[in-house]
């Protein structure tokens, strides 16, 4: 795994030279330097997005939280979504980290539970956002209407598979996960003790689905997730651009949004999507008649955001380890 690291991350220089190469540093710098202090505005968006985000988590917890315990479900979060700037694959851990950071509150396999149905819901609103990026796409991209049709369909098919998943969740996803490993496999680090907390996981997982009431919680968590994800993160990229001096339009913007997470979501195994973050705004740009270097400078700005809340993240849990929490 660190031959394949070194490998994806030489690859994502490589790809980063290439842009540097291909439209120079100095449009990058300049349009860097003319955004100046508002950069910290740029931060601050992402604060408004974890509060939304964190109100979806907390719908999904079968567990009474008192609002007293908001702060804390926020700093588990942030601490928590802190992992997945160094490697999508890493948020695995995040999400485990955020039910470990709030277990003084709520029981951990319930927080277990929550977390994985708060990750179910992400997933589905940003194939619900790709879906709204392909709709835009009709109105902003001069692409052949068969390009379109076959896109949407397989988006349609990955929608599909995304009301399985959730069908599985209800009948027990955890063990039909672990069902899927061979036994020869599986037998080695499963027992008895450990099947019956597979179980009680997956009997907190399938609560949400179990009537009228606690579907209403996953349609509004699924609701906050959609709004608020795509508003605040399209509301960055347009600031991002007219904070360093050029020009672009919000349903623009919202298609930048929606074609960087298409394509960093295929390459998902390059670390901090090194390179890949940056060629999809720039190609993105170049289909919608601007000038493509200035996806470097929504690249770079976006991956210093990111640098800043996982630095909060990071004295969240510093600071959870000097307090002794577990």
């Amino acid at each position: 795994m660190k031959k394949y690291r070194t490998i994806f991350i030489g690859a994502g220089v490589l790809i980063l030279a290439l842009l540097f190469y291909g439209f120079g540093v100095q449009k990058t710098i300049d349009d860097i330097l003319a955004m100046g202090w508002r950069f910290w505005i740029i931060a601050g968006i992402f604060l408004f997005n974890n509060i939304f985000m964190t109100i979806a988590w907390k719908v999904l917890i079968n567990h009474p939280v008192r609002p007293s315990y908001y702060l804390q479900l926020f700093m588990a979060r942030v601490a928590g979504d802190s992992t997945s700037s160094v490697n999508a694959m890493a948020s695995a851990a995040g999400e485990a980290l955020k039910a470990i950071y709030i277990k003084d509150v709520v029981p951990f396999q319930t927080g277990l539970a929550s977390v994985v149905l708060d990750r179910t819901v992400h997933i589905i609103s940003n194939v619900l956002m790709m879906l709204t990026g392909i709709f835009i796409s009709f109105f902003v991209l001069n692409i052949p209407l068969w390009v379109s049709l076959g896109t949407l369909a397989a988006f349609m098919l990955l929608l599909y598979i995304m009301m399985v998943v959730l069908k599985k969740q209800r009948q027990g996803f955890a063990r039909y996960l672990l069902t899927r490993i061979p036994r020869r496999w599986l037998d080695r680090f499963m027992n008895e003790k450990r099947w019956e907390k597979v179980d009680t996981l997956d009997g907190e997982i399938s609560f949400i689905f179990s009537s009228r009431k606690t579907m209403k919680s996953f349609y509004a968590s699924l609701a906050i997730h959609y709004l608020s994800g795509f508003f605040f993160s399209s509301l960055e990229i347009y600031l991002i651009v007219v904070f360093s001096g050029n020009s672009i339009t919000f349903v623009h913007s919202m298609f930048l949004y929606i074609f960087s997470m298409f394509l960093t979501g295929i390459i998902f195994f390059m670390p901090a999507n090194l390179g890949t973050s940056e060629g999809s705004f720039s190609l993105a740009l170049r289909f919608l008649g601007y000038d493509p270097a200035i996806g470097l400078t929504v690249g770079l700005i976006k991956r210093l955001r990111t640098l800043v809340w996982s630095l909060i993240g990071i004295i969240i849990l510093f600071f959870a380890g000097m307090t002794k929490k577990s």
